[in-house]
């Protein structure tokens, strides 16, 4: 088979004492209207309250949760994820078929579903996008398309193959090689299909149009105001009028919620869970699913000597970082696979803490002194670290105790902190970052952080690479659950980065809020956000 290449008015915002003040949400109105007919929209209005600013409003071109999230509520997958077990479930796609080598996935799209642009969905649409999303990954940038379909990656052959538009509604995606997450990747709001018109006027990044229950009002990254798509083809829900807030400071989070100004907001602070408490407010964890870690970048003299980067794990209390600085039931981490796959190594060589033994281990190392370029983020809380300043000075100061020399980097979140700690750079011995969970499959955590070799962590591991693409080829079973524990075990003993903790986080709602949609992933959805109707 041969590839086809081819509102409502908003309200009025003030600035007071630091904080952006809004009225309280309006009561949600009955929604009558059967799906995919022009329809009434809702009358509820929602103001959610990120951790911080979303850099674009792409999600197909950044693993950032705040892009995705935002992303999400205007851009719809083939498949979604089902929010109990992360398995695909119909989403444009009604139904698909898999062959039986594994290489062709046929996917038949619903009828009469159309773009915010009032331009139909179908089958040639869905092809532009994956042509674009394989020309996004061409110059070797890692984005989401790249990482899972391994677009781009040295040393890893290409799985993407192209799309097909075999009839309107009918389309076929095809891989160069069987790759069991593929389905559950799709799930991404990375994948999420957008208009082929929109596309080509260049503003996806700041206005994307897609098929979702909402569609874009006014605002960039920092503020986005949508409101509800009258032409869904399924449920709006309660909310009419939906704006995403960035504030950073947790504790103006926690102020802007119980002034009334926000209706639920993201990452709860350490200091706020008590008085939330207190307060009868509603607050709903998710599981741990992400992975916290300090990186080490093999390709600054001396940290290519494997007993410079044994004494920095042992001199890190991890323990204590995670008793200090995360939520209750935060996990200290000896791996990057979070719990939930129980796939744990069975020959984990993470030093565990022992200053003593970090001390020696310095003293036999080829360790002269040298400062450390120490990369840590300010102005921003995420999921996999709350207080990335304050982690930071700890582990800093544990490094200095064992007899390294530590010169800060301190950068802002805004600026393009992940880019700089995650490409080539020559003078970054250091730095604190962690991963979300996307979808629910090992790959996304061992693909992202391990399947291109240099980048992150300056590990030219090609072995390591390759057992990361044979694991993600394997069915799911016993055999592809001993692949990923060997993985584990591999990278303890190859120590680029040090793991720290497995977290929970927290979204709190006010009290109108009757049903929020919980993900591990941070992916919620808010046409189906409960809200309480007027008295």
């Amino acid at each position: 088979m041969a590839p086809r290449r081819t509102p409502r008015t908003a309200v009025a915002l003030t600035l007071v004492a630091g904080l952006l003040v809004l009225g309280g949400c309006t009561p949600a109105d009955e929604e009558p209207a059967s799906p995919a007919a022009t329809r009434s929209v809702p009358g509820g209005e929602f103001v959610f309250a990120n951790a911080a600013a979303a850099p674009t409003l792409d999600p197909a071109t950044v693993s950032i949760l705040e892009t995705s999230r935002i992303g999400a509520q205007m851009l719809e997958g083939l498949v979604a994820a089902d929010p109990s077990t992360g398995e695909a479930v119909p989403a444009l796609a009604e139904s698909w078929a898999r062959s039986e080598d594994g290489l062709d996935y046929t996917f038949e799209l619903r009828r009469d579903v159309r773009f915010h642009d009032g331009t139909a969905l179908d089958a040639a649409a869905v092809c532009t996008n994956f042509e674009r999303w394989e020309e996004l990954a061409a110059d070797g940038t890692r984005t989401p398309f790249a990482t899972v379909l391994r677009a781009g990656v040295p040393g890893s052959d290409p799985l993407y193959a192209g799309c097909e538009a075999v009839s309107e509604s009918s389309v076929v995606l095809s891989l160069t090689a069987p790759h069991t997450p593929l389905l559950r990747a799709l799930t991404q709001p990375a994948f999420g299909i957008a208009s082929p018109t929109a596309l080509a006027a260049g503003t996806h990044g700041t206005h994307p149009v897609g098929t979702g229950p909402f569609r874009y009002e006014s605002g960039d990254g920092t503020t986005v105001v949508l409101s509800a798509n009258p032409d869904y083809w399924g449920e709006l829900g309660d909310i009419g009028r939906l704006e995403f807030r960035t504030i950073p400071e947790p504790e103006l989070r926690y102020v802007a919620l119980r002034l009334g100004q926000v209706d639920g907001y993201d990452q709860v602070g350490l200091d706020s869970f008590a008085p939330l408490a207190r307060e009868g407010v509603q607050v709903l964890q998710r599981d741990p699913y992400s992975v916290s870690y300090l990186g080490i970048n093999q390709d600054v003299a001396p940290l290519d000597d494997p007993d410079v980067r044994a004494a920095i794990a042992s001199a890190v209390d991890r323990g204590a970082i995670v008793r200090e600085h995360y939520p209750d039931g935060t996990r200290v981490a000896n791996q990057f696979l979070p719990a939930r796959f129980a796939m744990d190594g069975t020959d984990l060589q993470v030093p565990s803490y022992n200053p003593q033994r970090a001390r020696e281990l310095l003293a036999a190392s080829s360790y002269a002194g040298e400062p450390l370029r120490f990369y840590y983020p300010r102005g921003t809380s995420r999921t996999y670290m709350q207080e990335p300043e304050k982690i930071y000075a700890d582990i800093a100061a544990q490094l200095v105790r064992a007899g390294f020399v530590i010169e800060p980097v301190p950068v802002d979140w805004s600026d393009g902190y992940v880019e700089r700690v995650q490409a080539p750079e020559d003078d970054r011995a250091l730095h604190l970052l962690g991963l979300n969970g996307g979808y629910r499959d090992p790959d996304y955590f061992t693909a992202a952080l391990f399947g291109a070799p240099r980048g992150e962590f300056g590990v030219d591991g090609a072995a390591l690479t390759g057992a990361v693409d044979r694991a993600a080829a394997l069915p799911d079973g016993e055999e592809r659950s001993s692949a990923y524990a060997s993985i584990n075990n591999r990278v303890s003993r190859l120590l680029p980065a040090v793991p720290l903790a497995h977290p929970i986080s927290a979204v709190a709602v006010a009290d109108s809020v009757t049903a929020f949609p919980l993900s591990s992933t941070g992916n919620e959805v808010f046409n189906r956000v409960g809200l309480a109707a007027a008295e």
